[in-house]
């Protein structure tokens, strides 16, 4: 495939990657996480892998489609289609975590993740920047389990 580059993307193209490269990646990072109990240590690092957990998944989306999951994993791989599209699965609180920035006045920022049912208003020197829903992490033990099948399949 040709890619023409852009004055504002110069030399934007990555080498040609495998996808079972990506994949075996990816799950090294997930039992890094598994390492600490799937225990989420830093909110800013953790959205990014759910953003990397979502392009892995839709990099493996036909792959999934093709193997035998179990309930519960069915159920997280429901969860992962609407998320792609930022469309959420019911119930939220059971689904989601909340990742919200704050900013102080004099510019410092702070990263927060939340249960849904915590109400969190801003403070007289915080203000909520930005608020998004992120997977949650109860979810990755079955996300690994989903990655295995697919590493052992192939």
């Amino acid at each position: 495939m040709e890619f023409k580059n852009d004055s504002y993307f110069v030399d934007t193209v990555s080498e040609n990657i495998s996808s079972s490269s990506v994949l075996k990646k990816y799950e090294e990072r997930l039992s890094g996480f598994e390492k600490d109990s799937f225990k989420v240590k830093d909110p800013y690092v953790y959205v990014k892998f759910c953003l990397y957990t979502t392009l892995i998944f839709r990099i493996l989306e036909k792959e999934i489609s093709k193997i035998d999951l179990s309930e519960d994993e069915e159920k997280v791989v429901n969860i992962l289609k609407k998320y792609k599209y930022r469309d959420f699965e019911a119930p939220f609180e059971e689904n989601y975590i909340k990742f919200t920035v704050w900013k102080n006045e004099s510019g410092t920022l702070v990263y927060q993740l939340c249960d849904l049912r915590e109400t969190v208003s801003s403070s007289e020197n915080w203000n909520k920047i930005y608020s998004v829903y992120v997977i949650h992490p109860k979810y990755f033990k079955q996300i690994k389990k989903i990655v295995l099948k697919i590493i052992n399949k192939n």
